[in-house]
């Protein structure tokens, strides 16, 4: 957490995703246009489904002949793609992690600018109330967005602020 923030990363990552829920959903289609394409979607399928059913029927019996075939290959094959699995599943999940860890970057910094007013092309408040706050709170988000500290570096501090007020609290109480 950064000196400049009110709430921890987590309330921020939250307001992000929200947000970004939010602006998502602004570009769903209404339902009166939902509804007016209905009846054209519906005849569509309609007119396809009875084709492709008939289609896979055609297809089936080959489908099945292929997978029986391929059947005792692909069990002799098993223990070696489990090995193999063994060996590329570290990395994976190393990159998965880095990649949440992003994505989880940028919702917090999408969060701050959403909790400290940032404004928005949606919203329509007044400029002049907004433009103030703005200018107050630029500089701060700014700075936290460049500070780059890895996440247990950051727990780490927390716990150590946590420890130390109940100890002052319990040295002003003797």
């Amino acid at each position: 957490m950064s000196t400049t923030s009110k709430y921890p990363r987590p309330v921020y990552a939250v307001a992000g995703a929200s947000d970004l829920a939010y602006q998502r959903l602004l570009k769903f289609p209404t339902v009166a246009e939902l509804r007016a394409e209905l009846p054209a979607r519906v005849e569509a399928l309609r007119s396809e489904i009875p084709a492709r059913v008939e289609a896979f029927r055609a297809e089936l019996p080959a489908r099945v002949e292929a997978l029986r075939a391929e059947l005792p290959r692909q069990v002799s094959e098993f223990p070696a793609r489990v090995e193999a699995l063994r060996t590329e599943v570290p990395a994976a999940v190393n990159t998965f992690v880095a990649e949440a860890l992003h994505v989880y970057t940028g919702l917090v910094a999408r969060g701050e600018k959403v909790v400290n007013g940032a404004p928005k092309a949606v919203t329509k408040a007044p400029a002049k109330a907004k433009a103030t706050k703005a200018v107050k709170k630029t500089a701060p988000a700014t700075k936290a967005a460049t500070k780059t500290a890895p996440a247990k570096a950051t727990k780490a501090t927390k716990t150590v602020k946590a420890t130390k007020a109940p100890a002052k609290r319990a040295a002003k109480k003797a």
